[in-house]
C-alpha cells in the first residue's frame, strides 16, 4: 500500500514539476492547489520512502488528486486524438502506446494478414 502511494504522490509531483529553475516544494504547493493534495503528505512521501504511518484522511485526498489528474491526462489524450485523422498511422501508433485495444487487434491483423514467405526445397 505505502508503495502505491509513493508512485502517486510521485505522478503528481511530475505532473507540476516545470523543469530547471522550479523547486520540487513549489511544485508541491501547485499540486496542492490544482488537486486538493496535501503538499506536505506529497513532501513526506518523496522525502521518506518507508514512510510507515498516514491518516486515512490523507491517503484518501492524495488518490483523489491522483484520479483527477490522470483522468485530466486521459481528457488531454482524447482531445489531441480528436484532432488527427482517423486512420493516420500516428494515431494508430498513439493507440498503440496508450494501450488501446483497437490498436492492438489492427497490430495482430497486420501480422495475420502479411503474405508468409515459402521455402522450397
Amino acid at each position: 500500500m505505502a508503495k502505491l502511494v509513493d508512485v502517486m504522490g510521485d505522478f503528481l509531483l511530475r505532473r507540476e514539476y516545470q523543469g530547471m529553475g522550479d523547486t520540487i516544494e513549489a511544485a508541491a504547493h501547485r499540486a496542492q492547489k490544482k488537486w486538493g493534495a496535501p503538499a506536505t503528505i506529497i513532501l513526506r512521501l518523496r522525502n521518506r520512502h518507508d514512510m510507515k504511518d498516514m491518516m486515512l484522511s490523507s491517503f484518501a485526498s492524495i488518490a483523489e488528486a491522483y484520479q483527477k489528474a490522470s483522468a485530466k491526462a486521459d481528457q488531454l489524450y482524447e482531445t489531441e486524438r480528436a484532432r488527427h485523422a482517423p486512420n493516420s498511422k500516428a494515431l494508430w501508433l498513439a493507440d498503440l502506446v496508450a494501450g488501446h485495444t483497437d490498436a492492438t487487434d489492427l497490430a495482430g491483423a497486420a501480422e495475420t494478414e502479411a503474405p508468409k514467405k515459402r521455402i522450397v526445397k
